[in-house]
């Protein structure tokens, strides 16, 4: 959906299956940060879903009572607040890589070490949060606490998410778990917990090295795993 900045006119396209089903949301624009309410995939929704006029007029329909009406406005300034308190669809460019933090104990270490590798970075107020940034947005890496939201990893609705993707969108996302019983860049516990690298927080200060090596392993292996496929004929 071609989307047009108020402000300083420039034109964004935003595809169609990144857009939030039957809600508005906004947009900052990357080249004046104007906010943009957009609501125009709801309109067509609606023209679509109206159906044609009978020929014959119904009889009309029965005055609501009033406590209908006040219900529904009700629901209409929920609606409203929903909108504004939600997160601005931020639009990246095509090569930036993106990282969702979860891990409030640990943010600021996790975010300087994300940033010297140039990641654009994104956090969520919670499990639900999380899933729904998920759900519309790719991420390269996720950096996830075992004790996120105060639950632990066996009824953590993120890690439930991750662990049950399919594999073709899971490959492409580098999955970091902090917790007080891993082993730094034991390989055997990350493959057991089904996260890409484990990392003990008291190896918090050496942050930054871990990744270097942790995420170029990474890439080594899915290059070799690519190559493969694609020689097979499968990629």
């Amino acid at each position: 959906m071609q989307v047009t900045c108020d402000a300083c006119k420039r034109s964004m396209n935003i595809p169609d299956e990144k857009l939030p089903k039957d809600q508005a949301f906004a947009v900052t624009c990357p080249g004046c940060k104007n906010k943009i309410k957009v609501d125009q995939h709801l309109k067509k929704t609606q023209d679509s879903a109206t159906p044609p006029a009978p020929a014959t007029p119904p009889a009309p329909a029965a005055p609501p009572k009033q406590e209908e009406e006040a219900l529904d406005t009700a629901g209409m300034v929920m609606n409203q607040e929903e909108f504004e308190d939600d997160d601005d669809l931020v639009i990246y460019d095509e090569n930036d890589q993106l990282a969702l933090i979860l891990d409030e104990t640990n943010q600021s270490a996790w975010t300087q070490a994300l940033e010297s590798r140039d990641y654009k970075i994104q956090y969520a107020k919670s499990p639900e949060h999380a899933i729904h940034k998920m759900k519309f947005t790719h991420f390269h890496f996720i950096a996830l606490h075992e004790n996120y939201g105060n639950k632990d990893l066996s009824t953590n609705p993120v890690y439930k998410v991750l662990t049950e993707m399919p594999m073709v969108t899971r490959r492409n996302i580098f999955v970091a778990l902090m917790g007080k019983n891993f082993k730094t860049l034991k390989n055997m516990q990350a493959f057991q917990k089904s996260v890409n690298v484990v990392i003990n927080e008291s190896d918090i200060g050496k942050l930054e090295d871990v990744l270097k090596k942790s995420i170029s392993e990474n890439e080594i292996f899915y290059k070799v795993f690519k190559e493969t496929l694609h020689s097979a004929g499968k990629s």
